[in-house]
């Protein structure tokens, strides 16, 4: 037949043919096509490709724990996908120890293969898309820096890796900017908090985050009282406080709270940004109102301490924002997908901090 080479009729063909698993071949030492070379995995072991990433990723990270948070999926998920593969092969790929994994003989020879398996995936995948001229779709993502913060910089690792089609720029802003820089159609999608009064935006309630009072140790014991672990509403806002300025969503919250409520509201410092704000803390200043998540490394490290608020308990809500008669891109569902996850992966982290998480919101 005109047109066919290697029993491919069309240049796609071919690419993955030379490209998908090209190091994988028989005793005659002729490839095998792609298609036959899945088929034996199918038959003899239930491999996917799942499994090889995540079983990459362990291998890499050190540790179950460290990689599932690589890959914002719960810990248990990334686990129960291990001893299925373990199982299906029937070899420790694995051993545990106290600082996290190491790989047996069986499962270095697996990670090498693995690797050579899904960077042949990706050269396919590149060179397909190549073929076919399908551009890149561009997505200018926007996040809080508490959100951020909780996330950690992997977040645009697991970009790449799920959305593959998809050139990802991230932008880190208060709320009241991100909902301005998506009205104006700077940014296209974005997590913010507290923003569902702008016109010009369509949003998506997400889940509810509680917030806590936060101050330097040096200050605390007058703050807190010995051994306190929670503190009320009226005690936290008559404390001399540092804030964000006023169009910050989280700032209007608690000045409307505190007005509701008949309490004397006390504000020392106002600030642009959470590192100024992080810094009048650290100084000893003012505490500050805040999302756990903001402040998760000063809270480890013993800089800050934390208590939660009581009576009432002070809540924000997340939303994803776009504009308004904003155009869904080819791939919406993967990146609503991608959303979903992260969303996920912060409730993860935050614990009990969270309430009312919207299930199915973005499916």
């Amino acid at each position: 037949m005109a047109g066919v080479q290697n029993g491919f009729s069309c240049p796609a063909q071919r690419i993955l043919y030379g490209s998908c698993y090209s190091g994988l071949t028989p005793s005659s030492g002729r490839p095998w096509p792609c298609v036959h070379v899945l088929t034996c995995f199918v038959q003899e072991a239930v491999i996917n490709l799942r499994q090889l990433r995540y079983f990459t990723r362990i291998v890499e990270a050190g540790s179950i724990t460290r990689a599932a948070r690589q890959l914002y999926v719960a810990q248990p998920a990334v686990g129960s996908q291990m001893r299925l593969l373990e199982e299906e092969l029937g070899v420790t790929l694995l051993e545990r120890h106290s600082r996290g994994v190491r790989t047996t003989p069986a499962g270095d020879l697996l990670y090498r293969k693995a690797l050579s398996i899904l960077q042949d995936l990706e050269s396919a995948r590149r060179d397909v898309m190549a073929l076919a001229d399908v551009k890149p779709e561009s997505l200018v993502f926007g996040v809080t820096p508490s959100i951020a913060n909780v996330l950690g910089s992997s977040l645009l690792v697991h970009a790449r890796e799920t959305l593959p089609s998809v050139h990802l720029s991230l932008v880190e802003q208060m709320s009241y900017a991100l909902a301005g820089a998506v009205e104006r159609g700077d940014v296209d999608l974005a997590l913010a908090y507290d923003v569902s009064d702008f016109p010009e935006l369509r949003s998506i309630e997400l889940l509810q985050e509680e917030l806590v009072f936060v101050a330097s140790p040096r200050t605390s014991s007058w703050m807190f009282g010995a051994g306190a672990v929670s503190i009320t509403l009226k005690e936290a806002v008559s404390h001399p406080l540092v804030l964000a300025e006023g169009r910050d969503p989280l700032r209007k919250l608690i000045e409307a709270q505190a007005r509701r409520l008949g309490y004397p509201f006390n504000v020392a410092f106002e600030a642009s940004s959470n590192s100024m704000m992080k810094g009048i803390i650290a100084h000893g200043g003012a505490a500050g109102i805040l999302p756990r998540g903001s402040v998760m490394a000063e809270l480890q490290s013993g800089e800050f301490e934390m208590r939660r608020i009581v009576s009432p308990v002070m809540c924000r809500v997340m939303y994803l924002i776009e504009r308004v008669g904003r155009q869904p891109l080819r791939t919406e569902f993967d990146i609503r997908q991608f959303i979903a996850a992260m969303v996920d992966r912060f409730v993860l982290e935050q614990g009990d901090l969270i309430h009312s998480r919207q299930a199915g919101a973005l499916a």
